[in-house]
Formats: C-alpha cells, sequence, structure tokens
C-alpha cells in the first residue's frame, strides 16, 4: 500500500457522488470505503482539510478501469465488490466494519441502478457467484435483489439503500461458516446446527453491536428478518415491514444456491414456487413481476434448438432477449447472436441447467456489445 495525501488527487473527489477510492488515516486505517456517498462540497471539503490519505495503487487501478469498455469496467467493478465483501464478512471483528459495509451497500446500489440486467445475472448464473462462498453470494444476492425492488419498484434513490442493503448483507452475520458448511452436508440438521440457525438473527445483530453498529433499523432487520408475519403473541409487536421484505427475499434467493441435498433451482420453478407458496403476498407478487421467468442470467433453450443466455429483459415476462451461443448441433458459436425470444422461431422452450450450455459466456463482451 502506497500512501499518498488525498489532496494529490482532489480533483477526482466530487460532491453528490460515490468516492472512486477508499480514504484512509496516516497509518492506512480505512476512514471512507471507496463507494460511500460525498453527499455535499461542504463534506468534501471537510475530507481534503482532515489531511486524509489514498492508496495510489487503487486510484491507478480505478484510472485503469475507466479506460475499459462500459461492459468490461462495470463486470469488474462488481468482481472487485464481491472481493470487498468477502474480506469484510470473513473478518466481522476486524476494525471498520461497519464504514466497510456502508460503503459496499452504497456502491453495490449504484451499480444496480447502473445496469439492472447486469444485477440480475449475477444472480441467476452460478459463473458470476462461482469464486465467493455461499454465504457471501447469498448476502450478495439478496441486497442485489433488495436494490432491484427498490429502485426499479419503489421508485427509491441509491443513496436511501444504505441501511436496508447493510442489513441485508450482514443479517447472517452469526452463522456464515455453518452456512458454507451446510452446502455440502448430505445428512440433516444436527441439534446443535439447528438452534445455531434459530438463535443466528440475535447472535448476528449482536456481532453488529459489538462492532459499533447502532443504527436501529439495521440492527431491527437483522434481529427479525426470520419472522415471517406479525406476532401472535399478546402484547407484542410484529416484525417491521423491512424485516418481512428481508424475509421474503431471503426465501427466494435461497432457491439461487446449490447444497448436497438439491441443485439449484432454475429460475422459472423458483419464482413459480414463490408465487405457489405466497401468492396473496405482495412481496412475493413484486419478486414476480421483476424477475419473472426467465431473467438474465438465466440458460434456455429455444424453438431453434439454440442455447443462449438471456442478456436483457423483453418486453414480456416470457420472452427476454437472449444471445444465442450453441447452436442446435451443440456446437458453440463463433459469433454469439442476438435473439428477441417474442419473435416466431426464437421463442424460449424451456429454461436449462447452465451446465448444458458447454460454451464460455464472455460476459463483459456480451454487456459491452447488447
Amino acid at each position: 500500500m502506497k500512501l499518498v495525501p488525498l489532496g494529490q488527487v482532489a480533483a477526482q473527489v466530487k460532491g453528490a457522488a460515490p468516492l472512486p477510492f477508499s480514504v484512509r488515516d496516516a497509518q492506512g486505517g480505512l476512514l471512507l470505503a471507496r463507494g460511500n456517498l460525498i453527499t455535499d462540497d461542504a463534506m468534501r471539503q471537510a475530507l481534503l482539510e482532515r489531511g486524509a490519505f489514498v492508496d495510489l495503487d487503487e486510484v491507478h487501478a480505478g484510472q485503469r478501469d475507466n479506460e475499459l469498455p462500459l461492459g468490461e469496467r462495470r463486470l469488474n467493478q462488481w468482481r472487485g465488490l464481491m472481493t470487498r465483501l468477502n474480506v469484510t464478512l470473513q473478518a466481522p471483528a476486524a476494525k471498520g466494519l461497519e464504514t466497510s459495509i456502508r460503503g459496499i451497500a452504497i456502491e453495490l446500489a449504484a451499480l444496480v441502478q447502473s445496469d439492472p440486467d447486469m444485477a440480475q445475472a449475477l444472480l441467476a448464473h452460478p459463473d458470476l457467484s462461482a469464486e465467493l462462498p455461499y454465504s457471501v453470494a447469498h448476502s450478495a444476492r439478496v441486497a442485489a435483489t433488495w436494490a432491484l425492488l427498490a429502485l426499479r419498484q419503489d421508485g427509491a434513490e441509491p443513496a436511501t439503500l444504505e441501511v436496508p442493503l447493510s442489513a441485508a448483507l450482514t443479517m447472517n452475520l452469526g452463522m456464515l461458516q455453518l452456512q458454507d458448511r451446510l452446502t455440502h452436508q448430505a445428512g440433516p440438521l444436527k441439534p446443535a446446527q439447528r438452534d445455531q440457525i434459530q438463535q443466528h438473527p440475535k447472535h448476528s445483530a449482536a456481532m453488529l453491536r459489538s462492532a459499533g453498529v447502532t443504527e436501529p433499523l439495521w440492527l431491527a432487520m437483522v434481529e427479525q428478518h426470520h419472522e415471517a408475519g406479525a406476532s401472535t403473541e399478546a402484547g407484542k409487536a410484529g416484525p417491521l415491514p423491512e424485516a418481512r421484505r428481508l424475509h421474503m427475499i431471503d426465501i427466494y434467493c435461497a432457491c439461487f444456491g446449490s447444497r448436497a441435498q438439491r441443485p439449484a433451482l432454475l429460475p422459472d420453478a423458483a419464482v413459480r414456487r414463490l408465487y405457489l407458496r405466497h401468492a396473496k403476498d405482495p412481496i412475493a407478487l413484486a419478486l414476480a413481476k421483476e424477475f419473472g421467468l426467465y431473467p438474465p442470467g438465466t440458460v434456455v433453450r429455444l424453438a431453434s434448438l439454440e442455447l443462449a443466455l438471456v442478456l436483457r429483459r423483453g418486453t414480456a415476462m416470457n420472452a427476454p432477449i437472449a444471445i444465442a451461443l450453441q447452436n442446435a448441433s451443440g456446437e458453440a458459436r463463433l459469433t454469439p447472436v442476438r435473439r428477441d425470444t417474442s419473435q416466431p422461431g426464437h421463442t424460449v422452450v424451456a429454461a436449462v441447467n447452465p451446465s448444458l450450455l458447454r460454451a464460455r459466456i464472455p460476459w463483459a463482451q456480451l454487456f459491452t456489445l447488447f
């Protein structure tokens, strides 16, 4: 880490914009994580006058990224964000947990807003979370799904999502290692594991308090996120609406994680199961509306017998824009071809297991070209 005064790169720090790099103290300790919003010029000036520092290697990496094609740049931002999330969640007792999580939450909201289809692809396709532990990938899916609903259906601004996304990212802080072990466990839950699962919302909230988090909504959402509905105990209030939403999103996103007992559900099966089990729940209906049967990231077989990757939403829930990557004979296409699946001959026949696609998916290229 090569620290230089923030003033040397002051031109890159702008009011009413997220930080393009992390800001540190003279010892390299984190003051503000990349992605934190500089609310106005007064906050910018206060940072500059404080005598803060930046890591020059991080600044240069950001400058190199800015020269890349848009699709590749955004994909790099997602991957970098997921790496930071993994490092942060794996060391919850480390100094600066709250600052780091808040910065990740703000940057995640901005990335979802910049390209919602890329965010959905990250949720649906296993390629883009393969290098992460299940627990971290699941937390990211839940937070990104919350952001999609809030930004696209509620009309929220990214800056308002810092607290709920922080809660989504840390709701399972008290059982991350157990989550990862359970993905490989073929047998039933052991009594001690069942107890840890039941207690983890309170344990996670306690860990956050120990890390210095005092935000009431953040702590309440984490503590209540396993409570499905209003309390039946006399005199006891039910969970907050935000906690109920987090609970339902948690259930939906769990379908995308494979376990020893079952493979991951395909997106159409996941949304059908959610709808059948919670048909009258407005949160379930909002999820069904947002993701549809074939969200970006889904591998589908077309009427032409091609295998294609859904990349963009279409005009209808069952008619997305897909990119044909494998021809009817099972051979990889040298050049990806755009297919509007609302057109005869290219309609979607079914979602299929991503492993059936033999062709390598050039994610950065696809999100740049299409």
